[in-house]
């Protein structure tokens, strides 16, 4: 919690807001005492940001006199008293900060400032002075442009909070905006809270660049018969193993094959029932994207026998009735993206591509129909989710 009396003044920003008053502080900030460990940047017009900072001791500290600035020479000072009680924290807020334009996660959420003015720009720094003392400073990016990687705030991970850990790249990771979303509860955006367990939202994600995502020693003959047979079963899922393949290297006849799939394949989704989260949007969203990053990867061969079926796929987001700006972003953007979006993504892609050799991946096409889940099986998990679903709702 914070008492006292608070006013800003800016250079460069036009911020100017008081709230009430209450007892002077204790302390003084010393080096060290206060970090910054969450922020979100300013990815839009009418965006929601803010900075997190957190009272590292164990005494009560007064913001009075302090100043926070930014690589980009804009700062503010705090004329009056903020006091931050020991071990919590306080955050700054500024734009969108309405529950209309807030995602869900953040309906709730405690901001304890609010400003129209105050700005974290997409990559930067921030410090933290008083008395013309640095307390603490740390630097940021957001590394693609890309609904991918927007709406992430960047946050410190559990027991990293202290001035020396907070300057390490690696114990800063994006979180997701959506609490209850796939991942669980542990990545959503914590603002006034302490940051539950930080892993990478996209593990595996690479921008433009196929190098880290290539796989060695792919049976494309018989990762082909895994595709056609997993369409066969006509599934929600059933675009998946060539979706895993979609950021490999393949050669026109490859390409050729894909293209007849992708033909013989695309309408039949629209009709697919849902399985678990996962429905017909989903398997168009993901089937177009993987023919527009074969086609976006491959060289003039590759691309010709592509091009019917890339001129098709990147018209479909318009079809969907969710995940359409997402699928978008992808399927459209001038940026590539490769890699496995998330840990189940990536370990259903190793049941689906044959790569003799490679013990992470099937070694035989009889290996995947040994392990080929039957429609009973496949019903029984959908029942089961729909019901935990069902409760979880509920409790």
């Amino acid at each position: 919690m914070t008492k006292g009396c608070i006013s800003f003044s800016c250079t460069s920003l036009a911020l100017v807001f008081v709230v009430g008053c209450g007892e002077s502080s204790v302390k003084i900030a010393a080096q060290g005492d206060i970090i910054v460990t969450e922020l979100m940047p300013n990815l839009g017009d009418g965006e929601p940001q803010w900075l997190e900072l957190h009272n590292t001791t164990e005494a009560p500290i007064n913001l009075g006199k302090c100043e926070i600035s930014n690589t980009q020479k804009q700062k503010f000072s705090i004329t009056d008293n903020i006091i931050v009680e020991p071990q919590d924290y306080i955050v700054i807020a500024s734009g969108g900060l309405n529950d209309k334009a807030l995602p869900q996660a953040l309906t709730q959420a405690e901001f304890n400032y609010q400003t129209d003015s105050f700005e974290l720009l997409e990559s930067g720094g921030i410090s933290l002075s008083c008395n013309g003392e640095l307390i603490d400073k740390m630097t940021y990016k957001v590394d693609a442009p890309t609904i991918a990687a927007s709406a992430r705030s960047w946050q410190l991970e559990p027991g990293s909070t202290n001035a020396k850990e907070n300057d390490n790249e690696e114990k800063w990771c994006y979180t997701i905006m959506i609490k209850k979303h796939m991942y669980g509860d542990r990545r959503f955006a914590t603002p006034g809270k302490a940051s539950p367990i930080c892993e990478s939202v996209m593990p595996y994600i690479s921008y433009n660049d196929q190098k880290p995502v290539l796989i060695e020693g792919i049976d494309w003959d018989a990762t082909l018969k895994v595709a056609e047979a997993e369409f066969a079963m006509e599934l929600s899922t059933s675009e998946l193993p060539i979706w895993a393949i979609r950021d490999q290297i393949v050669t026109p006849e490859v390409a050729a094959k894909i293209a007849i799939l992708y033909f013989d394949n695309i309408e039949m989704l629209y009709d697919t029932a849902p399985f678990t989260r996962l429905d017909w949007n989903h398997a168009v969203w993901h089937f177009s994207w993987a023919i527009s990053n074969l086609y976006r990867n491959g060289d003039i061969a590759v691309k010709k026998e592509l091009q019917i079926a890339y001129e098709d796929a990147i018209k479909r987001p318009e079809t969907l009735e969710r995940f359409t700006y997402m699928a978008i972003d992808h399927i459209r953007n001038d940026v590539v993206v490769m890699g496995d979006v998330h840990t189940p993504a990536h370990n259903r892609m190793k049941q689906l591509i044959v790569a003799p050799g490679n013990p992470e991946y099937l070694q035989s096409y009889d290996e995947y129909l040994e392990n080929q889940r039957s429609p009973f099986v496949l019903k029984s998990i959908h029942v089961l989710y729909t019901v935990k679903t069902f409760f979880s709702k509920i409790l």
